[in-house]
């Protein structure tokens, strides 16, 4: 798939300004009943999201399977690389996206795992439109129509959910940090209580050895009758 996708990277460069301003052409000369459906309201919850994205890309490959790219107004080589696209797209479509949607319920609407989908899906956009686009060019407009509206539809479906994981990553960041007015644990640990002493002990630092008390000599007293001549009177 990756291949393929590498593949398209010269046609979307090299033609897809000329898809784009032929299509937007084709857009303005058709009837107002003709433009695709507007896109569908914000979703509120993960749920709402996860099925706008279910069903915007199923009912983008039904309508990439309805596409007759060989009948297309160009040459073979373009067709062929068109077709291209057309085949990865509904191989992501059937393959790569319900297994990141069950890895998004899994894990009860993850950051991670949203994310990866989000990048799957905008990677499925950029090249549906530019299909759309050169359908509106070179093939017939029920072949552009249903194709649009499905870009259309999952366009809006990739916004809903990057502002999913907008807010979900921010509550785990509210979550991380330390609330306003608390005491850490460390700190609170020290806090003084009333009655008792508190000793404060740098572990840094090396323990000092304790000096050994000295013992003051004390002096004792003269022995009775020291003080008086040892001569007898005469």
């Amino acid at each position: 798939m990756k291949t393929a996708l590498a593949a398209v990277i010269f046609v979307l460069f090299s033609a897809g300004s000329g898809f784009q301003a032929q299509a937007q052409r084709q857009l303005q000369a058709q009837p107002q009943a003709n433009q695709p459906e507007q896109a569908a309201p914000p979703a509120t919850d993960l749920n709402s999201i996860l099925l706008q994205i279910q069903h915007a890309t199923s009912s983008a490959n039904v309508s990439i399977g309805k596409l007759r790219i060989e009948k297309w107004k160009t040459d073979a080589g373009q067709r062929q690389q068109l077709q291209q696209v057309a085949d990865s797209l509904q191989k992501n479509i059937a393959n790569a996206v319900p297994g990141m949607v069950n890895d998004v319920q899994a894990s009860r609407g993850g950051v991670v795992a949203s994310f990866k989908l989000y990048h799957d899906l905008n990677i499925v956009y950029e090249f549906l439109s530019s299909l759309a686009d050169a359908a509106g060019a070179m093939g017939k407009r029920e072949e552009y129509e249903p194709l649009a509206a499905d870009a259309a539809a999952l366009d809006t479906a990739r916004q809903n959910l990057s502002v999913y994981i907008e807010q979900a990553a921010g509550k785990l960041e509210s979550a991380n940090r330390q609330p306003n007015g608390t005491v850490p644990m460390q700190a609170r640990q020290l806090q003084p209580v009333p009655g008792k002493k508190v000793v404060v002990i740098d572990e840094d630092q090396p323990p000092q050895k304790r000096a050994k008390p000295t013992k003051k000599k004390s002096s004792t007293p003269p022995a009775a009758g020291s003080s008086q001549s040892s001569v007898s009177p005469h």
